[in-house]
């Protein structure tokens, strides 16, 4: 472990990313860890004795430097979830006036290297750009971490949860490889890079993940289930809407969620599985025995 790791914060510690994170960085020793949520927050029963918890407000930059200055902290992970995007434009700010050395923002899937803001989807891609803008422009050292599809979100992804089918939209073929990592993989791995590898080694930094590599087609072989094309990918009550499935459906048809395209330079094209060396990690298969 590089010895000047001391104090780790997690932005979004109640996330799908943050828990496993933070459960994760709880196991190494030495290391202090503060999980940060919205001030209206009270501290969660499933933290870890030894960890911090503090509720900031996220517009409040000079409050939440306040925080961070207070642990000491070195290192911000933010998993913070789609919504709540750039709200981590005033929380890179606090970082960076408290000093803090690496700021890995909430990305976690499809690759937004090689983007301009105009060319993507407003409420999709953008905010993330936004964000990855912003944090060059305020030279604060960043690691962007892609990884593919959440295995536990397939099933939305292709309106299995509706209908138990595959549903496939239209216009795609449906055979481009896309990576798929569980969110224990992706907190396990985030947790080992920054508490194994020297600052300088992941700074501005981006590295892709994959636990498996699927196809929509083949997800049916995977779910038992038939595979159709369809105008709309259908959505259960409150979930995404169907643009947004289609979206992701077009990114991986793209090979924007393909660990090995290249989208430009420094973009972290053929995946960083390695640098977890001996971790085995989940399959799609072994996720629906355990929870389906």
């Amino acid at each position: 472990m590089p010895p000047e790791i001391k104090s780790i914060a997690v932005a979004g510690a109640q996330g799908s990313v943050g828990k496993p994170t933070i459960l994760a960085l709880a196991s190494v020793p030495r290391v202090s860890v503060l999980a940060l949520t919205r001030k209206t927050a009270s501290r969660s029963d499933w933290l870890p004795q030894g960890v911090a918890h503090a509720g900031i407000d996220f517009d409040d930059v000079d409050g939440t430097a306040d925080v961070l200055r207070e642990h000491k902290v070195e290192v911000l992970i933010s998993a913070v979830s789609h919504g709540a995007v750039l709200a981590q434009i005033p929380l890179a700010d606090a970082a960076k006036a408290a000093g803090v050395g690496l700021f890995v923002p909430s990305e976690f899937g499809t690759i937004t290297m090689g983007w301009r803001e105009e060319d993507t989807i407003p409420s999709f891609l953008a905010p993330k750009i936004k964000v990855a803008d912003h944090l060059d422009s305020i030279g604060l050292p960043s690691l962007r971490i892609f990884v593919g599809m959440f295995i536990e979100a397939i099933t939305t992804l292709v309106g299995y949860d509706v209908n138990k089918k595959v549903n496939i939209f239209k216009p795609l073929q449906g055979d481009t490889p896309f990576s798929a990592t569980s969110a224990p993989d992706i907190g396990g791995f985030i947790a080992h890079v920054v508490t194994h590898y020297p600052l300088s080694e992941l700074a501005n930094k981006a590295l892709r993940i994959e636990g498996e590599r699927l196809t929509l087609n083949g997800l049916g072989a995977i779910l038992k289930a038939p595979v159709e094309k369809v105008e709309e990918v259908p959505s259960l009550p409150g979930g995404p809407p169907p643009f947004i499935m289609s979206g992701l459906q077009t990114s991986i048809e793209k090979g924007l969620m393909n660990q090995d395209t290249k989208v430009g330079e420094n973009d972290g094209a053929g995946g960083a599985d390695h640098m977890w060396p001996g971790h085995r990690w989940t399959t799609m298969k072994e996720y629906l025995q355990c929870n389906m």
